[in-house]
């Protein structure tokens, strides 16, 4: 047993300078490289694996400093890490040198070694190859897979689907943005003669006895298994299945999914997915008595480098750039690198690709307002091209038409869904997009080819992120894809590069230093902080979560009776239960049903005809009884002004309005208000009255026409969430009551009462495209109505292309084909 200690090594000044050395770009003379790969090889050897780790450090800043590979050649031969000795044997002017006599033998035995490692055309680590059989020897048992970012989780929902057609498989993903990317992944992973469903819509389901696979938010997935009480799942998985941890209501419903499906049949088999959890027996709910067999994954291909600098005292004086290393618990100037403002950082610092992170999308809109200053246009055909689309889709002065000329994109969660999906492919294709600011969307399972990560904020909502969410965040720069990639690959992305940048944003009280440090320290204690209520390992120390455990048990029971085996108090009246079932957590329902329900009664004669009954019945019935601190444009729609706009977007949507024209719409309506104060939420600068505490407004008669039209992009979206994620819920319980008039509900859902296009935009296409689909590209559709299945032939974009439809509509397209 060694006596080299990571304490050892953070006390000797000799070794900390002579490692410095190998981390800077200082000149390592003949003895200094060979004394540090002899102390490489004793860390390497020593039975500690943070030492081990730290030894394998070492020889990968060698090799990528030096160009010297056979030290990184033979510890990724030895260690089972194939991809990164396939692309060094790829790399002609850097392969590894072996003495006279040995190359032929040692390169034919180490290439035909390599071979073991190779799967579907790619090479996979030990650890890969050891996940791959283990999953698959598993397929009837409860898992938690805890892989790093790019270890290749999602390919083994793709695999596990392909090779088990005769159950219903279940994935539920964080987002409806990754209903999309999953089911395209899915489309193109099936074999050719598997015809099953893909179901991502809970409208989308029949029961026709066969197998199908679903992707769905945990809301799509109650959605669907209220609607039949036979469905079952025998397989689910759960992707970012360290959500499930948090306080959040979205958590605590995932955690009711789970016990839901498992009262449905004892059988299922959960396959929780993360790239981060101390202990997966975490996971574990109450009510479904599983044990969860977990797969952590401990192998780290890359090896990050973490910087420090921060602007917010420096007054225009140039700051030096500390290098933080989280084995040695040091930080350290690099000599040399001084900057004056985060612009000039990231003119001189940033790779081909990057990722700027703030916290919110007001705040990136405007970073990258000041930030377009600083750049000079592109000329670029493909850029133009972009632009004219996105000007035809959403309107000509969009700000982030003038970012890309600018040869950069912005991307946060108040964009269109389609728009964000179409910005990730963009950043990821076009070579002159060179930077993306984005929020914590990007921690949702985005994939994006990025080299370099700067943080002008450690925040993520009103705390700071933790542990785990920055390290998930490091994880989304130089991915597997891009450092093994046979083009443009190569071993130096192993040193990923992540920047904590100190600006206005971080605030004046935001201690950077220690967050890096309890962030990254290599040997910190990191423990999984479980506060779900409805987790086995969650402590119910408090009133609050006390309550919260009631009531979750409480909505657990109104759903299936008998399911927590604890007493509860059911809803009395049809109302409640239809609350229940919708998922209305907004009011106290039990408290608030008799009385709900004494309204409905009074509107029963006849079925509501008019947006303007519907958001009256709506306040009348439930407004009224809302919890403290709700969404606030539902505690807004008891007041008439409130109502009329809902009223006028409810009518643009059962118009089937496009985008671009309700973004005009929104401008027109801003020019003809008489009061210019405008309620925008989170985009506000100002109160509406002198004792408002809430900056929520503006006065839109002060703001350019390009600064309207953002805020009418990023407003036309969040009411199009608020409307299906808040709205449709209680359009949903009336709808059930059979008040609403059937044509009027079908285009309040849909924007259509053509079945069709249902069909169309339950299947996930949007209804600007189902349009154009049906209008003008028919011949390439096959749509069952009463199957309620899509089917859209590949040649579908052939014609799109030939016909110039807009790029935005084909990109989509190509989301829904197999193949």
């Amino acid at each position: 047993m060694s006596d080299l200690t990571l304490r050892k090594l953070r006390n000797s000044e000799n070794f900390f300078n002579l490692y410095m050395k190998l981390v800077a770009e200082t000149p390592m003379s003949l003895i200094e490289r060979e004394a540090i790969l002899r102390i490489a090889i004793l860390l390497i050897n020593d039975e500690n694996e943070i030492l081990q780790r730290l030894g394998y450090r070492i020889v990968l800043f060698y090799s990528n400093k030096t160009a010297d590979y056979k030290p990184l050649y033979d510890i990724a031969i030895n260690s089972g890490y194939a991809p990164i000795s396939k692309i060094i044997e790829d790399m002609e002017s850097v392969s590894p040198e072996y003495e006279e006599g040995d190359e032929s033998f040692f390169s034919l035995f180490n290439s035909s070694l390599l071979e073991f490692y190779k799967f579907d055309n790619q090479y996979m680590t030990f650890s890969q190859q050891e996940l791959t059989r283990e999953f698959a020897n598993n397929v009837n048992r409860t898992m938690a897979v805890v892989a790093p970012t790019s270890y290749g989780k999602s390919e083994l929902f793709s695999s596990f689907c392909r090779q088990n057609r005769y159950h219903n498989i279940c994935m539920i993903v964080p987002t409806k943005a990754l209903l999309a990317q999953t089911k395209q992944r899915l489309l193109h992973a099936l074999d050719a003669e598997d015809n099953r469903r893909i179901i991502t819509h809970p409208d989308m389901y029949v029961d026709n006895g066969e197998p199908f696979i679903a992707v769905l938010t945990q809301e799509r997935l109650l959605r669907l298994f209220l609607g039949d009480d036979q469905l079952s799942f025998r397989y689910v998985f759960i992707d970012e299945a360290h959500n499930l941890l948090e306080n959040e209501q979205r958590s605590i419903l995932l955690a009711q999914a789970i016990i839901l499906l498992n009262g449905r049949n004892e059988e299922v088999a959960y396959k929780f997915l993360s790239p981060f959890l101390v202990d997966p027996n975490n996971l574990r709910t109450k009510y479904t008595d599983k044990e969860i067999w977990p797969h952590i994954v401990e192998e780290r291909l890359k090896s990050e480098r973490f910087y420090l600098i921060d602007f917010r005292e420096g007054n225009g004086v140039a700051q030096p750039l500390k290098f933080y290393d989280h084995f040695l618990d040091k930080y350290s100037d690099i000599e040399g690198e001084t900057f004056r403002n985060r612009f000039e950082l990231l003119g001189r610092l940033s790779a081909s690709k990057n990722i700027v992170y703030l916290n919110s999308p007001p705040k990136i809109e405007r970073f990258v307002s000041q930030l377009i200053e600083h750049r000079d246009n592109i000329v670029n055909r493909e850029i133009q091209a972009v632009c004219d689309e996105l000007a035809h889709f959403i309107h000509q002065d969009f700000m982030l038409i003038r970012c890309l000329r600018k040869g950069l994109v912005y991307h946060h969660g108040s964009l269109p869904d389609i728009v964000k999906l179409y910005i990730e492919y963009i950043f990821s294709t076009v070579t002159d997009i060179s930077h993306i600011v984005t929020s914590s969307t990007l921690l949702e399972g985005v994939n994006i080819p990025a080299e370099k990560l700067f943080l002008f904020e450690v925040k993520k909502g009103s705390k700071n992120l933790s542990a785990s969410q920055f390290q998930n965040l490091v994880g989304r720069i130089c991915r597997f894809s891009e450092i093994f990639n046979a083009d443009n690959g190569s071993p130096k992305k192993l040193e990923s590069c992540i920047y904590v940048v100190g600006g206005h944003e971080c605030g004046v009280r935001a201690n950077l230093e220690n967050f890096l440090k309890n962030s990254t320290k290599i040997d910190k204690e990191v423990k999984d902080k479980t506060e779900n209520v409805l987790l086995e390992n969650t402590e119910l120390t408090n009133e609050d979560n006390w309550e919260s455990k009631l009531e979750a048990d409480q909505t657990l029971e109104n759903i299936a009776p008998g399911i927590t085996g604890e007493n509860a108090n059911y809803a009395s009246t049809p109302i409640g239960r239809l609350c229940y079932v919708n998922n209305i957590t907004e009011i106290d329902i039990l408290r608030s049903e008799n009385e709900m329900f004494q309204r409905i009664g009074e509107v029963q004669e006849h079925a509501i005809t008019t947006v303007q009954e519907l958001l009256r019945l709506i306040a009348n019935v439930f407004v009224d009884h809302l919890k403290e601190g709700v969404e606030p444009n539902l505690e807004r729609l008891q007041y008439t002004p409130t109502q009329n706009f809902y009223a006028m977007y409810l009518t643009w949507r059962m118009q089937n309005t496009s985008y671009s024209e309700m973004i005009s719409n929104v401008l027109q309506h801003w020019e003809s208000v008489e009061d210019p104060i405008v309620y925008v939420h989170k985009w506000g600068d100002m109160s509406r009255d002198e004792n408002g505490f809430r900056s929520w407004y503006v006065n839109i008669r002060d703001k350019s026409v390009s600064e309207r039209v953002n805020l009418a992009v990023v407003r036309v979206k969040e009411e199009q969430d608020f409307v299906d994620n808040f709205l449709i819920k209680f359009v949903e319980v009336l709808n059930d009551l059979n008040l609403l008039n059937e044509e009027m509900y079908l285009r309040i859902k849909y924007g259509t009462n053509d079945l069709h296009k249902i069909a169309l935009i339950n299947s996930g296409i949007n209804n600007h495209l189902a349009d154009v689909l049906l209008e003008n590209y028919a011949t390439f559709l096959e749509v069952n109505v009463e199957a309620k299945s899509v089917s859209i032939d590949a040649g579908v974009i052939e014609q799109m292309e030939a016909n110039e439809e807009n790029s935005i509509l084909v990109f989509e397209t190509k989301f829904h084909i197999r193949g």
